[in-house]
């Protein structure tokens, strides 16, 4: 169940925006503790909103594809509390945070729109942290199909395993178990 924002608000931050960016694959929009003066608008590829653990190990918080907010919540804050990191290649538009502000206080139904927006995003989060509480890989993997419908393309497994929380070896065995006890079932790539 990903949920999309409306392109109404989309458009309209969009408006807003001052600049461009291309980003390439594993490289980063900002990184934990910046300091906070934009907004992104993710127009293309995806990215991920990751925390590194004092280990070195990394949780991904959040999962953004096109058409979406990255890391929302960062208008309400003066620093980043996590790094974004491309999936593959991004294009992202920058807001300046004071254009954003000014908009949702002149606007109200915009505003109205920026509400439900942040309210399915917390839904979102709240279905990853249910996810994540689980504890095999095939409890795992039977969420995130309840919640997106199929399997990317092959290529894009280790995504999966990332977003998930499993290695990208425990995910493909589990895979190739449900391929064979169920063939042609919701496994079937798109």
């Amino acid at each position: 169940m990903i949920m999309i924002m409306s392109n109404f608000l989309f458009q309209a931050l969009r408006q807003q925006s001052t600049r461009i960016l291309s980003l390439a694959s594993e490289e980063h929009l900002f990184h934990r503790s910046d300091r906070i003066s934009s907004v992104y608008l993710l127009l293309s590829g995806v990215v991920d909103l990751v925390r590194y653990q004092r280990d070195g190990s990394a949780v991904v918080l959040n999962r953004v594809k096109d058409h979406a907010i990255v890391a929302e919540a960062s208008l309400y804050a003066e620093q980043y509390h996590c790094d974004c990191v491309c999936v593959e290649a991004a294009t992202v538009q920058s807001v300046p945070r004071a254009n954003m502000t000014r908009l949702l206080h002149s606007d109200p139904h915009l505003a109205e729109q920026w509400s439900t927006y942040l309210a399915l995003e917390l839904q979102n989060m709240r279905y990853r942290c249910e996810l994540l509480t689980r504890r095999t890989v095939a409890e795992r993997l039977s969420g995130w199909l309840d919640w997106n419908g199929v399997l990317p393309p092959k290529g894009q497994w280790k995504n999966v395993a990332n977003e998930i929380g499993v290695s990208p070896e425990a995910l493909y065995r589990e895979i190739k178990k449900r391929r064979r006890e169920t063939p042609n079932h919701i496994l079937e790539e798109t």
